[in-house]
């Protein structure tokens, strides 16, 4: 900050860089709901597409996310297969 900047300038800015990187992680979360969207409609490249917007590390953790959540499903049709 410069002598002839106020304080509020720098506190904008701040404030500006904290929403553009909740808006980014946001939509990440939104297009990796998309891809499961359609995934769960059994269209493959509709899900392509949507996993083709993420960045790597966005990629593992939906990758981790989606074997955690087919993990809870088998063991929930199992539960429910034997009473």
């Amino acid at each position: 900050m410069t002598a002839d900047e106020p304080q509020w300038e720098e506190d904008f800015r701040a404030a500006l860089e904290h929403i553009k990187d909740t808006a980014t992680y946001a939509t990440r979360i939104l297009v990796a709901q998309e891809a499961m969207g359609w995934m769960y409609r059994g269209d493959l490249e509709g899900a392509r597409r949507a996993v083709a917007k993420l960045p790597p590390d966005q990629l593992a953790a939906l990758s981790a996310a989606a074997a955690a959540l087919a993990a809870l499903a088998d063991e929930e049709m199992i539960r429910h297969a034997n009473p």
